[in-house]
């Protein structure tokens, strides 16, 4: 961790989480413009990269750590963005917030997204003193149930009916949670 910085630099073995930039658009467009990618996501894919561009810039401003914080997740060797990892609707009352992670497809199956979650969970609990977090699931999406799986997420209920809409279409998601012990 680069506690120099206003904006929390996490560093693993092999990525480095760090604030969203201007020349990460086409690395995070990789993922937000797929429509596979996307499909068990809360909304549709990006359909242009500059609808992408626009992302950047705002997850680059989110530098508030009260309620949300998005970082790229960028290969340590060559700093590309290669996904995002993020927490949202935190309640810092009472210590609960929750997860978003996405990979770039071309780097899936290096344990990679296990790697960059696990840091994004170990900055929640020691930094923000988080005890609870939940990740919020499609049924179908069955890396990322295995991924939860591993780092000690646990199923605590769902189907959620009808929590997410992507155009006119409702999804139906689980609730996977982690307490910090």
């Amino acid at each position: 961790m680069d506690h120099t910085a206003t904006f929390p630099t996490i560093l693993t073995k092999r990525l480095r989480l760090r604030q969203f930039e201007p020349r990460d658009d086409v690395g995070l467009h990789a993922c937000l413009g797929d429509e596979k990618l996307v499909r068990f996501w809360d909304f549709s894919a990006c359909e242009s990269i500059a609808e992408t561009k626009r992302w950047v810039r705002v997850l680059a401003k989110t530098t508030s750590a009260y309620d949300s914080l998005a970082w790229a997740v960028a290969d340590a060797s060559t700093d590309e963005c290669i996904g995002m990892v993020n927490y949202h609707h935190r309640e810092a009352r009472y210590r609960r917030l929750e997860i978003g992670y996405i990979l770039n497809a071309k780097w899936h199956g290096r344990g990679l997204m296990s790697e960059a979650v696990q840091a994004l969970m170990t900055h929640c609990v020691d930094h923000l003193k988080t005890r609870r977090i939940a990740a919020i699931i499609h049924p179908q999406n069955a890396a990322s149930i295995r991924l939860v799986g591993r780092l000690g997420f646990e199923l605590e209920g769902g189907p959620l009916r009808d929590y997410w809409r992507v155009g006119s279409t409702y999804m139906s998601p689980m609730l996977y949670s982690f307490i910090a012990s």
